[in-house]
């Protein structure tokens, strides 16, 4: 199983906004954009090779929870499922990612149940 890192937050902004934001993402490659059928977006994108990993795959799933706010959930996995330790790098990713779209925006984190970490010590 690949190292990734996982996070939620809900924004104090609408929808489209935040997917403009995401549309102009620079160091980033946006493989797809799709909406969602329930009013929502799933961008797919991904970070080239670096000296941390083989490159990392980033889906950003952003959709309505009222008519102020948005949920955005956003994963990033490295690109090689066998390798185990990505020295931050998938955090780095979507905390830059996050700043970026979220800049300046009020928001909520969300805390989710963590499962137990696995024995490599790799979180959620």
């Amino acid at each position: 199983m690949a190292a990734k890192y996982t996070d939620t937050v809900l924004a104090t902004a609408q929808l489209m906004t935040l997917v403009q934001r995401a549309r102009a993402i620079q160091g980033f490659t946006i493989v797809s954009e799709l909406a969602d059928g329930r009013g929502g977006v799933n961008f797919h994108m991904s970070a080239s090779i670096n000296f941390a990993s083989w490159g990392e795959k980033i889906d950003l799933h952003m959709f309505p929870y009222n008519e102020q706010q948005t949920m955005v959930e956003i994963k990033s996995e490295c690109a090689m499922p066998t390798q185990l330790f990505d020295m931050g790098k998938n955090k780095e990713n979507v905390e830059k990612i996050l700043g970026y779209i979220l800049g300046g925006i009020v928001i909520q984190r969300i805390e989710k149940e963590v499962p137990k970490s696995n024995y490599w010590g790799q979180n959620k």
